[in-house]
């Protein structure tokens, strides 16, 4: 009798036990409110989703704006130098597998494209005064020799002028300018092409930085950026163009908030926003990665950041040394002073070594235009930015940018 008196005990105390804790776990005050914090945090991670969604669409619809604003193609181009470039240039615009098979072709069919685009060349419209005038020149010798051809005292001062010699010792100098001008010239047109190379490049590795490491942690700081940095090409290509600073407040007003748009406005007195705009970004991002507290960030992130701006500021700074700083313009005058000696004793040569014939004048134009040709070529060449493909290489920087979002 005791021991069923004893296992009815046990059991009563093991289900009183039981039943205790089984109300504990359900209506514990420690769980409920453990539980309750866990539906802050959802809730509040929905929210941050939701913000972070909505900035995302402001950034997409304010890029959709940007691109009807300034379209990638080389017929919106605001700024392009009519007056220097021909139509359909292609050096103006990014080449493609079809602009390589036409300048791919064989030379006969080459030469007939090129002559038979002679007349819309807008070089020999702008050498066509100077062959004028040298033709018109050579015209005044050859009727003077002729009028003068049996008067001994003039024949002799044009056989003296005129002799070959005299033209021969300005041709060899004069070939060593016009060489060292369009080399030089065209050194800087692959530099500042390399510079947009570049600054394409180190676009798209930065914007794929601030979308992998910085907008995690702060997702603001990493839209902020790269709104700035959708228009660092824009902003560059109106700097080295010359456009109006309408044109780029209108792009800084789309991209930015009107807070950010006061204070680049009110820091930035001179239309330089290129340092601005990188200055901005380097502040963003190194605020945004000091001040977060999760393990998801190391100080080489932000030297990721730091090594892509230099990058940047290095691209822009080389733009800005071949836009302020041309060719010595000693160099320019020394040319064209021995150029224009040339042309005056060329056609004085001709006439006394060949007579006086209309072969001095053909002889004279034709050595004009190749010569004044030259030397137009290395004046366009020489402002590189206004043949550059900045309207598709600007788009390119918006492109590449926004798409690492």
């Amino acid at each position: 009798m005791k021991y069923p008196s004893f296992f009815i005990l046990v059991v009563l105390l093991s289900w009183r036990f039981a039943h205790s804790h089984s109300h504990a776990f359900v209506g514990s005050p420690t769980i409920t409110r453990s539980r309750s914090r866990v539906g802050r945090r959802i809730h509040s991670s929905s929210g941050e989703e939701e913000k972070n969604e909505l900035l995302l669409n402001e950034l997409r619809d304010d890029f959709k704006a940007l691109t009807e604003l300034r379209p990638p193609i080389p017929t919106a181009d605001i700024s392009f130098p009519a007056e220097v470039v021909s139509d359909g240039s292609s050096y103006t615009r990014i080449w493609t597998a079809q602009t390589w098979a036409t300048h791919s072709h064989p030379p006969h069919r080459r030469y007939f494209r090129h002559v038979r685009k002679w007349t819309r060349s807008k070089t020999a419209r702008k050498v066509l005064p100077t062959v004028c005038l040298a033709t018109c020149w050579s015209l005044v010798v050859t009727l003077l020799a002729r009028y003068f051809e049996y008067r001994p005292i003039p024949r002799r001062i044009i056989s003296v002028v005129g002799t070959s010699s005299a033209v021969s010792l300005l041709s060899a100098p004069l070939a060593l300018l016009l060489t060292l001008r369009a080399n030089s010239s065209v050194a800087r047109l692959l530099e500042s092409r390399q510079a947009w190379g570049k600054l394409v490049l180190h676009s798209r590795g930065l914007a794929s930085i601030l979308a992998n490491y910085v907008y995690p942690i702060n997702p603001q700081a990493a839209v902020l950026s790269v709104r700035y940095l959708v228009i660092i090409g824009w902003i560059l290509k109106g700097q080295f163009r010359g456009e109006s600073e309408a044109n780029q407040e209108s792009l800084l007003k789309l991209m930015l908030t009107p807070q950010e748009y006061k204070w680049i406005m009110k820091e930035q007195s001179s239309p330089k926003y290129g340092v601005a705009i990188l200055s901005r970004i380097r502040q963003i991002c190194t605020l945004a990665i000091i001040s977060s507290s999760t393990a998801k960030v190391s100080p080489n992130h932000l030297y990721f950041i730091e090594d892509r701006l230099k990058e940047l500021e290095t691209s822009a700074g080389i733009c800005e040394r071949l836009y302020g700083s041309p060719i010595p313009p000693t160099y320019t005058r020394h040319l064209s002073r021995v150029m224009s000696l040339w042309l005056l004793l060329l056609p004085v040569s001709l006439v006394s070594t060949i007579g006086p014939t209309s072969t001095a004048i053909i002889t004279t134009t034709l050595a004009a235009y190749v010569f004044v040709g030259l030397d137009e070529v290395g004046m366009e060449i020489e402002n590189c930015f206004q043949l550059l493909p900045l309207q598709q290489l600007a788009a390119a920087v918006q492109k590449d940018s926004y798409d690492q979002f």
